[in-house]
Order: C-alpha cells, then sequence, then structure tokens
C-alpha cells in the first residue's frame, strides 16, 4: 500500500500490523488465501478469559455469612446441634463457593477481521484475486485437472475447492479435487469417469470440525453426485477432538469452540502438508501433521 490506509485510533490497527497478518495467512505472498486464514492469524493467543461467580457461588457466600452467624451465636448461647449446623453451614458455603467461581474462554472476535478485510479490498482492488471469498471455477475448472490423477479429494465447501486450486494442490497431489456438491461441474464429471475406471482409486474426505463436517462420510456413501457407494473412503478431515491438538489451531480456539471450526483455519502450507500425509497413508489431515511435527523435531 503506497498511501496509510489505516488509522491506529479509528480501525484499531496500522497498515505494518495488518500487512504483518496479511503476510502470516498468504505464507508470506505465496498463496491466496481465505478469510478464516486471516481471521486465525489475528486470534492466536488472543482468546478472552474471564473469570465470575456463579449463582452458585453467590449462594454459597449467603451461606458463609449465615453459617458463622450460627456458629458465632452457638459459641455464645448454645454448644448443641446449633453449633454444629453452624459448621456445617459454613463448610457448605465454603465448598460451593469454591466451584462457583467459573473461568470462560472465548475466542477473540472475528468483526475487526472482517471490517479490516472489506476496507483494504475497497481501497486495493487488485488484491481481490488473493483472498479466496467465493467460488469462481466453474467456467475454467478444466484448466485445474491433473494429468493423471492417483487420488480423488473431496472438500466439503464449495470455495474449498478453489482455495486448493488456486494454489495447485492438484498439481502438488497429483489429485482431481471436488466438492460434494459436485462443484465444479466439469471436474465432477472426470472424477465420476476415474472412478468408474479405476475401481481402486482412492478417495480422500476433507471437511469442517463441525456435526456437519463430521456427517460428510455418511453423505458420500448416499450421494448421488459421486458414485462412492462401493468405493473405500478415507475420511481425512477435521474433527473437533484434533483442534485442541492442532499447534496452528489451539492458541486461537478454547475447547468449549472446537465443534465450529472451518478447515482453512489451517494455513495452505499446514492444509498442503496434511493432504500430501494422508495421500501417502496417514489416517487424517492431524495425524499427518503431527508425523511431520515428529520428523522436524527429530530431524532438527
Amino acid at each position: 500500500m503506497s498511501q496509510t490506509l489505516f488509522d491506529p485510533q479509528m480501525d484499531g490497527i496500522a497498515d505494518p500490523e495488518w500487512l504483518e497478518l496479511v503476510a502470516r495467512a498468504s505464507g508470506n505472498g505465496r498463496h491466496f488465501f481465505s478469510e478464516n486464514q486471516l481471521y486465525l492469524a489475528y486470534a492466536r493467543n488472543k482468546v478472552k478469559v474471564t473469570r465470575y461467580v456463579a449463582r452458585r457461588g453467590s449462594y454459597g457466600l449467603l451461606m458463609i455469612v449465615l453459617g458463622l452467624a450460627t456458629w458465632i451465636y452457638a459459641l455464645k448461647v448454645d454448644w448443641g446441634i446449633t453449633l454444629v449446623l453452624g459448621i456445617a453451614c459454613t463448610l457448605s458455603g465454603v465448598a460451593m463457593v469454591g466451584t462457583g467461581v467459573v473461568t470462560r474462554r472465548e475466542p477473540a472476535s472475528r468483526e475487526p477481521v472482517q471490517r479490516w478485510l472489506s476496507k483494504w479490498l475497497a481501497a486495493t482492488e487488485r488484491e481481490r484475486e488473493r483472498v479466496i471469498a467465493e467460488p469462481q471455477l466453474e467456467l475454467a475448472a478444466l484448466e485445474f485437472a491433473p494429468a493423471q490423477a492417483a487420488r480423488l479429494i473431496v472438500v466439503e465447501r464449495d470455495v474449498l475447492v478453489d482455495l486448493l486450486l488456486k494454489n495447485g494442490a492438484h498439481r502438488d497431489l497429483s489429485a482431481l479435487i471436488v466438492a460434494e456438491s459436485g462443484y465444479p461441474t466439469a471436474l465432477a464429471e472426470r472424477a465420476r469417469q476415474a472412478l468408474a475406471a479405476q475401481p481402486g482409486l482412492k478417495v480422500i474426505a476433507v471437511h469442517d470440525a463441525t456435526p456437519a463436517g463430521v456427517a460428510m462420510l455418511a453423505r458420500l456413501r448416499k450421494s448421488r453426485v459421486l458414485p462412492l457407494a462401493n468405493h473405500t473412503l478415507v475420511d481425512a478431515g477435521l474433527f473437533p477432538a484434533d483442534v485442541t491438538w492442532l499447534a496452528e489451531l489451539a492458541p486461537a480456539i478454547p475447547a468449549g469452540y472446537t465443534q465450529s471450526v472451518p478447515l482453512d483455519s489451517l494455513s495452505y502450507e499446514a492444509l498442503l502438508t496434511g493432504l500430501r500425509g494422508v495421500a501417502h497413508g496417514a489416517l487424517s489431515i492431524h495425524a499427518a501433521l503431527d508425523d511431520a511435527r515428529t520428523r522436524s523435531e527429530q530431524g532438527g
């Protein structure tokens, strides 16, 4: 950007900070990227932690006050059952207070990223092609067909097809890449032909860490778009249980929010590494990334 775009006071970010976010989301400008990847670049280590006293804790405080009052009264007047009740009430109140302090962990708000991205794209039209916001390859799909398809990758959302194809994943993985919806049409037709000609073609399903994503494999087995009922499917998608173990995601996504994580929260480098690992035998993107990390640590 040749001119200053962001005002730190009004926008909450300065131009250098924004460019750093874009660089992290795009692999220093090497890759097309999505808003989800930009958000994760921003949200890492920004989990909001709040603590408050729940209703149980408030009741506990009242019980402590009541118990102490009963206890003091009993010491002055009656050392019998009243003292025992006072002690029991006080201790119960202490226990309720101890379990009544609630810690809430929430991810950073997405709103600033959406606002900054909109402003940036409005000011720099030439940057729009770098951001994958919607599927746009329906008419140009055959340009992204590999010369020889060694595998078929089926993604949950149409826009993920664009993210992978525009970044060259079809070449790197020797794969036909389509969405479960049948987008793009020309590549879906190629996929049907490949499935008919190669009964042993490896089919990899890739999805978000959401309830709909987890159910993707069941949908594919009944799909009328792709004849997959008699093919072996590898469910290599992202699962909620994976999120807290992935180094890229865990610092941005608390445990209570792991069931709403888009696959493209991962950087393209991580996606490619994960898919390459699955293509060579790993059971999931998470497993492939874990293997890659282990090898890197051993090599280092």
